[in-house]
């Protein structure tokens, strides 16, 4: 028989991979001509790609017969957090509560912290929210989080911070807003 891989159960879809002659193949065999292993290499991987996988092998006749199909391998990628985007109020403000807005983009899997700090400490109270960023859904995520800050005239010097936490991440992206921008 043949040898076919398939992204979920729909097998009217084309294979991800095939070992006819001038298919096109998103994947590569790890081990060209094996008879034993028919481990395939995706390059390029996109958040959409993830998904459950499955081999399956099938008659060499016309039209083609399923045989046996394997269990499904789960395929789940993670993508890093746009730098994230820290917008402040329009114009100048004099010591009064002002609102402050956060975002990124384009991360998966869906987890992930967003922290307020001003002058290096943390703030309570944000509202975050986590979206689809996509038409379809689980694919790839944004985040919003707004903070109300109560300023005085002594945070002229004073600077506002908005850091990511994502699996994907050695170490938190930050963005800052330094506070003498706004106030008058």
């Amino acid at each position: 028989g043949a040898v076919r891989w398939y992204k979920g159960l729909d097998r009217s879809q084309p294979p991800i991979y095939s070992d006819k002659e001038g298919a096109p193949n998103r994947g590569v065999r790890v081990i060209p001509g094996s008879s034993t292993d028919f481990s395939i290499s995706i390059r390029n991987i996109l958040p959409e790609d993830a998904g459950t996988y499955y081999c399956v092998k099938v008659t060499t006749e016309n039209p083609e017969r399923q045989l046996a199909s394997g269990k499904g391998t789960v395929v789940s990628v993670i993508a890093r957090p746009s730098q994230p985007l820290l917008r402040g109020p329009p114009g100048r403000i004099t010591g009064s509560r002002a609102s402050f807005n956060c975002s990124s983009e384009g991360f998966s899997p869906r987890e992930i912290t967003v922290t307020w700090l001003k002058d290096g400490k943390e703030i309570e109270g944000a509202q975050t929210r986590i979206l689809d960023s996509g038409e379809q859904q689980n694919i790839s995520y944004r985040v919003e989080s707004t903070v109300e800050v109560l300023l005085g005239k002594g945070d002229i010097r004073s600077q506002l911070t908005c850091q990511i936490h994502h699996s994907s991440l050695e170490a938190p992206l930050q963005q800052d807003f330094p506070l003498g921008d706004i106030l008058t």
